[in-house]
């Protein structure tokens, strides 16, 4: 097992200075960092303003309750392990396939789908800049008797995220996943138009300084920022409509909370301040809501699609421009500023209500979480970019795969 290294709070302003004073001392701005990257050809589609309710949040599916070692239980309020996901009333996918079988509805989130996707064989992998092709070829045809298809957001392409089984981690009734064994799945990944504001760290024999973009791997489940240029090719599934899903509209409600009136979610304004296994983030939710917290007595901890649609992608603690520079949210919101693993200026993880299998056909000791700090590798270095989903032990000293385990905890609501 990783060796625990003690996470510090400190306050989020001595953190950002920290942050900007070590980008000054790095060398590292964006001049700095262009010459090493190609040149972007990829058509970002501007998004459309929302609106009270353009941007439902889909469920996740998930329909049972584990315990901190992966054992099914069904506990009731008042227990150990009470206020999971699946504990909960959320959205349920709703899907339409068309008749001529090439795409896919969602009829909740109003966008429209591949149903495929080009097999690696007649080059249906790219790197980021290269899915404009696809992108391309598409509207050409004409394909599915649509022209206005697009590389999907980050958060578009997350709502089709689905944890009913996992592995993959989508509805193969609707959307094809091609592979041939759980090592093939691993690299189900797939591009989101999605760049991040910061660059890889010298991490994993990567290289130092590369560019990455976002994507989703619906095999093993993760958001992970990937070099958009070296390395590795991923897959592209396109979209269409629906241009303001994903788009926030936060109210400051000047009471300690704020509401994002595009998705009728209201959220805690800052965390609660400290690290908890998992556990313990459920029974923080509890205690808080015997308290009447802000006025209010029906909190949770948010699941992951719900925790994932508060992260701001053009924001990161390391970015290349200043403007861009901290948490990866809204800055309405205050998040406690930490050092991480490395001893680095940094923000946290923050739990999600949602169990997540490490492994297909596997148990559930894990839960994930979304990291508005860096994803850092242990030794501070960025790994996979703020605003990844990644998930860690729910107790220490469960085994292999512990990350930091106490993570942090943001309550959300759904308004009435």
């Amino acid at each position: 097992m990783k060796a625990k290294i003690r996470i510090e709070s400190i306050t989020s302003t001595l953190v950002s200075a920290l942050i900007l004073l070590n980008m000054s001392l790095a060398g590292c701005s964006k001049d700095d960092i262009s010459e090493t990257t190609t040149t972007d050809d990829l058509t970002i589609v501007p998004r459309a303003a929302a609106s009270k309710g353009s941007y439902p949040i889909v469920g996740t599916s998930q329909t049972r309750c584990w315990d901190g070692t992966g054992n099914i239980i069904t506990p009731v309020l008042g227990e150990a392990f009470f206020g999971q996901d699946a504990q909960f009333t959320h959205t349920a996918p709703v899907y339409t396939k068309s008749s001529d079988g090439l795409t896919v509805k969602d009829e909740v989130t109003g966008l429209t789908w591949q149903k495929t996707y080009e097999k690696p064989t007649s080059g249906g992998m790219y790197y980021w800049a290269e899915t404009q092709t696809e992108v391309d070829n598409l509207n050409k045809q004409n394909y599915g008797g649509y022209n206005d298809w697009r590389v999907p957001t980050i958060k578009e392409l997350y709502s089709l995220w689905n944890a009913s089984v996992g592995w993959p981690y989508i509805d193969t009734e609707y959307f094809d996943i091609k592979y041939t064994d759980e090592q093939d799945l691993s690299h189900a990944i797939f591009w989101s138009s999605d760049k991040y504001t910061g660059v890889m760290g010298n991490v994993n024999g990567e290289t130092p300084g590369a560019e990455l973009a976002f994507g989703v791997n619906f095999g093993t489940g993760h958001i992970k920022s990937y070099s958009i240029s070296v390395g590795p090719k991923h897959f592209v599934r396109c979209v269409r409509g629906n241009l303001s899903y994903g788009v926030n509209l936060f109210q400051n409600n000047n009471d300690g909370t704020i509401s994002d009136l595009a998705t009728g979610l209201m959220w805690q304004k800052n965390d609660n301040g400290s690290g908890m296994d998992w556990e313990h983030a459920l029974a923080y939710a509890q205690t808080q809501n015997n308290a009447n917290y802000l006025g209010h007595n029906d909190w949770r901890l948010p699941n992951a699609k719900e925790l994932q649609s508060l992260v701001d992608y053009t924001r990161s603690p390391y970015a290349t421009k200043a403007a861009n520079v901290g948490p990866a949210i809204n800055a309405l919101f205050s998040c406690t500023g930490i050092l991480n693993d490395g001893g680095k200026a940094d923000y946290p993880y923050y739990w999600t209500s949602t169990s997540a299998i490490s492994l297909a056909n596997g148990s559930y000791p894990s839960a994930w979480y979304v990291a508005v700090g860096q994803a850092e590798d242990g030794n501070g270095e960025n790994l996979h970019g703020a605003g990844a989903v990644r998930f860690d032990k729910k107790i220490v000293g469960t085994g292999e795969g512990e990350e930091r385990v106490l993570n942090y905890v943001r309550l959300v609501r759904t308004i009435k």
